[in-house]
C-alpha cells in the first residue's frame, strides 16, 4: 500500500507540473474575469441569466475539483457535479418557462437526473482512487476546457435570445452534448462496472433527450 501511495503521489506531481491536471486545464481556460464578464452581460436579462447561472456554478465546481487521475473516481465526481448542473437548469425551466410541453419534459428529465445523482452518490462510497491514468486526465481536461469556453464571452450568451424557453433548449443541448463527451471519454478508460453501465446508458439517453429538445425548439417564437 505504501508503494502504491508513493506511485500515485509521484504521478500526480508529474501531471501537475506538466499542466495536465484536470483542474489546471479548466482554470487555464476559464478565469474569474471571463465568467464574471459573462454574468454581468446577462444579469439584466432574466431570459439568459437564470439559465446560464446554473451552468456557471457547475463550471466553478468542476474547476475546483482536484483530479486524482483515477478514471473511475474522477468521473464519478465529474458526473455528479454535471448532473447537479442539469437539475438546476431543469428547475429553472419548470419554475420560469412558458411552454407547457417543455415544462413537462423538464420535469420528466429532472426525475431521471435525480435518480442518476443518487446512483452516483452510492457509487462514490465504494470507489477509491487507485490507478492514475494520464491519458484520461488529459482528454477529460480537454472536454472540460471546451465546456468552459462555451461560457466565456462570445460563447453561450451570444447564442441566446429574449425567449426563455428557446434559451432553455439551447443551453440544454450544450449540456447534454457535454455529458456525452465526458461519458465517452470515461468509457475509453473506465473499469468500474456500475459507472460503465451508467455512462453507456447516459450516452443513449442524452441523445434521445437532445432529439426531443430539438423537436420542441421550432415551437418557440
Amino acid at each position: 500500500m505504501k508503494t502504491l501511495n508513493t506511485n500515485i503521489f509521484v504521478w500526480l506531481l508529474a501531471v501537475s507540473l506538466s499542466g495536465s491536471a484536470l483542474v489546471a486545464c479548466a482554470q487555464a481556460t476559464t478565469g474569474t474575469t471571463s465568467t464574471s464578464t459573462g454574468a454581468a452581460r446577462t444579469a439584466s436579462d432574466p431570459s439568459k441569466a437564470q439559465l446560464l447561472l446554473p451552468m456557471q456554478q457547475m463550471m466553478e465546481k468542476l474547476k475546483k475539483l482536484q483530479a486524482t487521475g483515477d478514471p473511475d473516481f474522477d468521473y464519478a465526481f465529474q458526473a455528479k457535479i454535471h448532473t447537479q448542473g442539469e437539475q438546476d437548469l431543469l428547475k429553472q425551466e419548470i419554475q420560469n418557462g412558458a411552454d407547457s410541453s417543455l415544462k413537462q419534459m423538464a420535469q420528466s428529465l429532472l426525475t431521471v437526473a435525480q435518480s442518476d445523482a443518487a446512483l452516483l452518490d452510492e457509487t462514490l462510497k465504494q470507489v477509491k482512487p487507485s490507478r492514475p491514468n494520464q491519458a484520461f486526465t488529459q482528454q477529460q481536461g480537454r472536454n472540460i476546457q471546451a465546456m468552459a469556453l462555451k461560457l466565456q464571452q462570445g460563447g453561450a450568451d451570444d447564442k441566446l435570445t429574449g425567449n426563455f424557453d428557446k434559451n432553455f433548449v439551447t443551453v440544454l443541448l450544450d449540456h447534454r452534448q457535454d455529458a456525452i463527451d465526458m461519458a465517452n471519454t470515461y468509457l475509453q478508460y473506465g473499469k468500474n462496472a456500475t459507472l460503465k453501465d451508467y455512462a453507456q446508458k447516459l450516452v443513449a439517453k442524452a441523445q434521445t433527450e437532445m432529439t426531443q429538445a430539438k423537436a420542441a425548439l421550432p415551437k418557440q417564437n
